[in-house]
């Protein structure tokens, strides 16, 4: 799928997950998603969303759209993000006919439909779960240049490290915007107001 040519700007929106201490800015920093400039995002996927049903990259054309990456068992910033989003559509008093919102699983191994659909209907009815077999994740993830990592805590327990803004899509699904993590609410609902035209 075409994606439009942006420079993405990274500030808070570089945040990393991490459960423990050790983590240095300089080691966030070093760790973030590239800058894209000049290059298409996103391929051709077919996967699973949190009702058991086939999704494809078609589901984020013919309205604007959030795109999120993440994991439930996030500690802080999946949760949060997925909050704020519902917040910030709840306040604009916009529809799901007029913007849908994404949350895809960089943990795939234990985020099935089953478990997405438990954790995003416990926060929101706006926001649709996409897993599926971890290679092709992995795959769609990657082809949105999505920095993720596994780290392991321990006792056979682990987490994931990972890139925290929120992509804001248009109708034809090329990105024109970022939200990133801890935005001001404001903003990111500028951000949102001007995809909707």
């Amino acid at each position: 799928m075409a994606r439009r040519a942006l420079t993405l700007a990274f500030g808070l929106g570089v945040a990393i997950v991490a459960l423990g201490a050790g983590f240095t800015v300089r080691q966030v920093m070093d760790n973030r998603t590239p800058a894209v400039v000049g290059t298409q995002l996103g391929e051709p996927f077919s996967l699973t969303d949190h009702n058991g049903q086939t999704i494809t990259e078609a589901a984020f054309t013919g309205r604007p759209s959030l795109l999120f990456f993440g994991f439930t068992h996030c500690p802080e910033i999946c949760p949060t993000t997925v909050y704020d989003m519902e917040t910030w559509l709840a306040e604009m008093d916009v529809g799901p006919e007029e913007i849908g919102g994404y949350f895809v699983t960089i943990d795939p191994e234990r985020d099935t439909p089953e478990f997405l659909k438990a954790y995003l209907e416990g926060q929101t009815d706006r926001v649709i779960g996409i897993t599926g077999e971890p290679d092709a994740v992995r795959d769609m993830a990657r082809s949105w240049r999505v920095y993720f990592q596994r780290r392991e805590l321990g006792d056979g327990d682990y987490t994931m490290d990972h890139y925290a803004s929120v992509f804001v899509l248009n109708a034809a699904g090329e990105v024109v915007d970022l939200i990133p993590y801890a935005s001001d609410p404001d903003e990111a609902k500028a951000k949102i107001r001007a995809v909707l035209g």
